[in-house]
């Protein structure tokens, strides 16, 4: 990978960051306990756009994260056993994470398409939305925690040892993902570790500019 590659990776996870913001903003996902004003409200016609607009934004926000992950796999031992499960649950977290969103946004899209004669009884749409919940915090975070974890552990040699350490805590706290708010240290995580891939692989670039042609 170039240095402009891994540049272009760490902006890949500030974009993560920024986009599953903005797609939570646009979205107004009722959480917590079951209230039928609340869902009744997320499925009014008035809401529908945004809720185009948060898939979309949810969407760019996981190939936001796939860039960043890509960036960091070099960082690990292309052989070795760690390498493959940061590939593996790299993997598994990224398909959760698409595939969570969507389904936390079926109900309205799916009133938006079907028109005024589709009707969802309002705890069905709960039981919807928590799936699509469970999905995302629970399949696409706990399997980003251990992408975490074994990014930390086989790449002494390749993280400063300040990344390493805070990657593993935000791992570990991942794996409560579940549980909605150690999930976002998660969005904190690729903040900081895209902008230091970002300034790594353009000071990496601004070197190589420097240096007279053999």
């Amino acid at each position: 990978m170039t240095s402009r590659e891994r540049a272009v990776a760490g902006l890949g996870g500030i974009g993560f960051t920024v986009l599953t913001v903005a797609a939570l903003g646009a979205a107004r996902t009722p959480g917590g306990g079951y209230d039928a004003s609340s869902i009744a409200d997320y499925v009014a016609k008035g809401h529908r756009t945004s809720v185009f607009i948060a898939l979309f934004l949810a969407l760019l926000s996981v190939l936001g994260l796939t860039m960043l992950l890509i960036g960091l796999r070099e960082r690990l031992n292309e052989r070795s056993f760690l390498a493959n499960v940061f590939s593996a649950t790299s993997l598994v977290s990224i398909t959760g994470f698409a595939i969570g969103w969507a389904a936390w946004l079926t109900v309205p899209i799916a009133i938006a398409i079907g028109g005024s004669n589709t009707v969802i009884d309002p705890r069905v749409a709960y039981v919807i939305l928590q799936v699509g919940g469970v999905i995302v915090f629970g399949i696409g975070g706990i399997f980003l925690g251990m992408t975490l974890i074994s990014l930390m552990i086989g790449s002494p040699q390749t993280l400063p040892a300040w990344l390493r350490w805070f990657t593993l805590v935000v791992g570990v706290l991942a794996l409560a993902s579940p549980a909605w708010f150690p999930f976002f240290p998660l969005l904190l995580w690729s903040l900081v570790a895209g902008l230091w891939l970002a300034a790594t692989g353009r000071r990496e670039a601004q070197v190589g500019e420097l240096q007279p042609a053999s």
